[in-house]
């Protein structure tokens, strides 16, 4: 534990970029799909052999071609996303340090600038530094152009940005539409979650954002650095439903596992209690906001 009057150093993000989940295809579910093609063909041809006019039978084999050339086609969509991601992947692994950092950048902006996928990686390397330039990168993508999926990060990682610097209302209009059902990554999804949580319990949907919070704990070993988002949002959560004990509790929680986390609450215009409750939860774990505190941006 740090010394009272001490607060420890950001995280940096090094760890986390260099230990990306590299985007992989689930050969299993793809095994299952070609499985039932293969069941399907030999269904319409024992059809068709067995129509003896064959024009039914045609009909079905003509069907199962189509939808078969569908497959392929979605197939091969899959496969250049996943391709596209895997070096997206590849250049923010080597942002380990500072030098590391401004080389991804510097080859995330040869590349094209409107593609989604570029421009969310842009906005990760620059958050932490410089948000304002990290929500413009977000807000100027064509979310009409992008991938379900890609759509669905820019939301969570802009609500996010948005959430920190107190604009709760812009947040909400994101994770209203965040779709957390076609999300597979469990930590991806739990990320949605904590946003979506924060962004509801702070414009009037404490409900909502406590049933996000319920399904998704924190302390799941699973959500890994998420976690602490999913404790942020449970303070906005309970404090929405007069749960102050819990809220404090949450604040403490999330002390413990990166006070930095802390820093929005104890900026100008937070709400006094918020501010209060903050430096009760920093004092608990042996700190106390005498310094300034940088916080780690986390996607």
């Amino acid at each position: 534990m740090a010394k009272r009057g001490k607060l420890p150093k950001p995280k940096d993000a090094s760890e986390a970029f260099e230990n990306i989940e590299q985007p992989t295809l689930k050969w299993r579910t793809i095994a299952i799909i070609v499985v039932a093609f293969v069941v399907l063909w030999v269904t319409a041809f024992m059809i068709q052999g067995y129509d003896e006019d064959g024009v039914f039978g045609w009909v079905v084999i003509g069907v199962v071609g189509a939808l078969t050339v569908a497959a392929i086609g979605f197939g091969i969509y899959v496969w250049r996303l996943t391709r596209k991601s895997r070096g997206i992947v590849d250049i923010l692994s080597q942002a380990t340090d500072e030098e590391g950092r401004k080389r991804a950048l510097a080859q995330l902006e040869q590349g094209d600038s409107s593609d989604a996928l570029n421009a969310l990686a842009r906005a990760q390397l620059v958050a932490r530094e410089r948000p304002a330039d990290a929500m413009k990168i977000l807000e100027d993508i064509d979310l009409g152009k992008a991938p379900a999926v890609v759509q669905d990060d820019v939301r969570a990682n802009l609500g996010f940005l948005y959430l920190m610097n107190g604009r709760a209302k812009d947040a909400r209009k994101l994770a209203d539409d965040l779709r957390l059902d076609r999300q597979p990554n469990a930590k991806a999804k739990a990320m949605y979650a904590a946003v979506a949580a924060e962004a509801f319990a702070r414009t009037g949907k404490a409900e909502e954002a406590a049933k996000l919070i319920e399904t998704y704990p924190a302390d799941d070993p699973e959500y890994g650095e998420v976690g602490a988002m999913l404790l942020r949002a449970q303070v906005y959560t309970h404090l929405a439903s007069k749960k102050r004990g819990l809220a404090q509790q949450s604040m403490r929680a999330l002390a413990k596992a990166d006070a930095n986390m802390l820093a929005p609450f104890l900026g100008k215009g937070v709400r006094p209690e918020l501010q209060q409750m903050a430096k009760k939860a920093l004092k608990s774990v042996g700190l106390a906001p005498k310094q300034k505190m940088q916080v780690q941006r986390r996607f």
